[in-house]
């Protein structure tokens, strides 16, 4: 991915860093010291374990991980000749949060063995990581495609409708709840500095899922033989049409085909007269 460095490899996936992603570390550095690099680096471990879940359950499936790459907001695994199949994209789909919730409840586990009293640096960081966890693995499965709720949603519509069609109604219900998103950034924005960038993060983050969204839309009507220009021609093709009607023109009259009906046919071999004749009567009660 352009902007990004490879830090590494995990089971043979390149992980890769974006470099927005260090420019946060060095911001949370520069704000809160050694507890910002902290909190960062619990960030960082449950992201990347997010989208390994992801890509662990993807390869034993055939799909081939290219890599990983971990920035602001969240981490991308980009994997190569995904299937359009439902039980793929599910089970694909369902790994990241799980591992999430699988990951929080080990914490929770430490964290209730230690006790109540617990005041350690290391008891801290582990309620961090337990709450990085839940967050991450809750906001993931809001159906904003291409979320992994998302994503979820459109392997169930597909069971009953073809890819392209559940890959619509998926991009329309995350585009929805990208506007819920983007109108609860705006009001959080105005309403006080306290919360403006809370509101400004989710101004950013409805942003990218639209936007996400629209993509993979884009590219599912292109495997499908869909043109991304046939909406623009067929919205082009009514405003002419529209247009044509207001100016109160018409459209040039068809002719009519060769040879006669049927029914014209009978009363023609049925007539004894002119011909002439007989056209000009059959035009007049026409």
């Amino acid at each position: 991915m352009f902007g990004s460095l490879q830090i590494g490899s995990v089971l043979g996936i390149t992980i890769r860093l974006h470099v927005l992603l260090l420019v946060l570390a060095a911001l949370l550095f520069l704000r809160e010291g050694p507890a910002g690099l902290t909190a960062f680096a619990i960030l960082f471990a449950v992201v990347l374990l997010h989208e390994l879940g992801h890509s662990v359950v993807a390869q034993r499936l055939g799909v081939r991980v290219v890599d990983i790459t971990l920035w602001p907001l969240g981490g991308i695994a980009r994997m190569s000749a995904m299937p359009e199949s439902s039980r793929v994209e599910g089970l694909v789909a369902v790994a990241g949060p799980l591992v999430n919730f699988a990951l929080a409840a080990l914490a929770l586990g430490v964290l209730l063995a230690l006790g109540p009293d617990a005041q350690s640096g290391g008891a801290h960081a582990l309620d961090q990581f337990l709450q990085a966890n839940l967050a991450l693995g809750l906001f993931n499965l809001i159906p904003a495609f291409p979320t992994d709720g998302g994503r979820i949603l459109r392997a169930l519509i597909a069971l009953r409708k073809d890819w392209l069609a559940a890959t619509e109604i998926a991009v329309r219900v995350g585009g929805f709840v990208a506007f819920l998103c983007a109108l609860a950034g705006c009001a959080l924005v105005f309403a006080s500095s306290t919360y403006f960038w809370l509101g400004l993060s989710l101004i950013l983050v409805a942003a990218f899922l639209w936007w996400t969204g629209r993509q993979e839309l884009a590219a599912v009507r292109l495997r499908h033989g869909i043109s991304p220009f046939a909406a623009l021609a067929e919205l082009l093709r009514r405003s002419m049409e529209t247009g044509a009607r207001a100016g109160g023109t018409r459209e040039p009259a068809r002719p009519e085909p060769d040879g006669l009906d049927p029914k014209a046919l009978e009363d023609l071999e049925q007539y004894r007269g002119n011909l002439r004749s007989w056209r000009a009567r059959r035009d007049e009660s026409e």
